[in-house]
């Protein structure tokens, strides 16, 4: 399957479930400040939901990553996001590692 395709399909899935996902955002910033999921499709694919052990403090995302415009672009997305209305997921596929950044929109 390739990245895309992958990406696609977690993204569907986890769509379906955006609720929970929004109140674990909601939560998470709650108790430890602005920062993002760190999904792994595959466990998506799986059926493994996001829960509280999968979100990540910005510093803790932001580390992660090798690449300046990476970092640069996932602190820009972090710094400007909106609490109540929004996430950060940074969703990492099995094909060649393949990392996507998403802006979740709660309904």
């Amino acid at each position: 399957m390739s990245a895309t395709t992958e990406r696609d399909t977690a993204l569907s899935i986890l769509d379906s479930n955006l609720q929970k996902i929004s109140k674990v955002c909601k939560e998470c910033y709650l108790s430890m400040g602005r920062g993002g999921l760190l999904i792994y499709a595959i466990d998506v694919l799986n059926c493994r939901i996001p829960s509280q052990i999968d979100y990540r403090t910005k510093d803790e995302l932001i580390d992660i990553f090798d690449n300046p415009d990476s970092r640069e672009k996932l602190n820009d997305m972090i710094d400007n996001y909106e609490p109540k209305n929004e996430g950060i997921m940074t969703l990492i596929t099995s094909y060649s590692n393949a990392t996507f950044f998403v802006t979740i929109q709660f309904k």
